[in-house]
């Protein structure tokens, strides 16, 4: 069997971000709480279809966060969620204009470890709410280093943005039919 026994500290630290990052949008937002205002899909239930419910969460999201890992742009599937989004994103642009990119990008190690494939690198991930910590450590680098001020600061700055994105661009949801023959955006890079 190819399951893990125990879970990777990165991983349960993951879900914590999520949680702690909902948790701000919450506060900021007039969100109704009966759903978390943030999908994570490591949270699918066992038996779940969970690519029905990836795309279901993705043609109703108002902005994607992709967590950015080298993991992460090694994942086929990470690959195919970003091109349904980005699929999304030009669906509106071609039937009415919205006024930005609706992904906001999560720095999880410093830069120095990752290689951004075409796609990723067009999408801005410096911003100056985040503060010069976070662009050189990501978030999991300010936790692990004990920095927890920081990157508790990080995570407000980055649910402010979130909530600030999601009002700018209005992004409307999109019939799922649209995500059929999702290609992995990050090979070839």
């Amino acid at each position: 069997m190819g399951t893990r026994l125990k879970k990777d500290p990165s991983d349960v630290a993951l879900e914590e971000f999520h949680a702690q990052l909902c948790s701000y949008i919450m506060q900021l937002t007039d969100h109704d709480g009966e759903e978390s205002p943030g999908f994570l899909d490591q949270r699918m239930g066992v038996g779940v279809d969970w690519e029905n419910r990836l795309k279901q969460a993705l043609s109703t999201c108002r902005v994607f966060v992709p967590i950015y890992t080298s993991r992460y742009f090694r994942r086929e599937w990470c690959g195919k969620e970003w091109d349904a989004f980005a699929r999304r994103q030009q669906e509106q642009l071609r039937t009415r204009p919205y006024t930005g990119n609706a992904i906001v990008p999560v720095l999880w190690v410093g830069p120095q470890h990752l290689t951004l494939p075409a796609v990723a690198a067009k999408v801005q991930y410096a911003h100056p709410d985040l503060g010069k910590e976070y662009l050189q450590s990501g978030l999991y680098g300010l936790r692990q280093a004990g920095r927890h001020a920081k990157y508790r600061s990080s995570v407000w700055a980055l649910a402010q943005m979130i909530v600030k994105v999601a009002q700018q661009t209005s992004l409307e949801p999109c019939d799922v039919k649209l995500f059929q023959d999702l290609r992995n955006v990050f090979e070839g890079d």
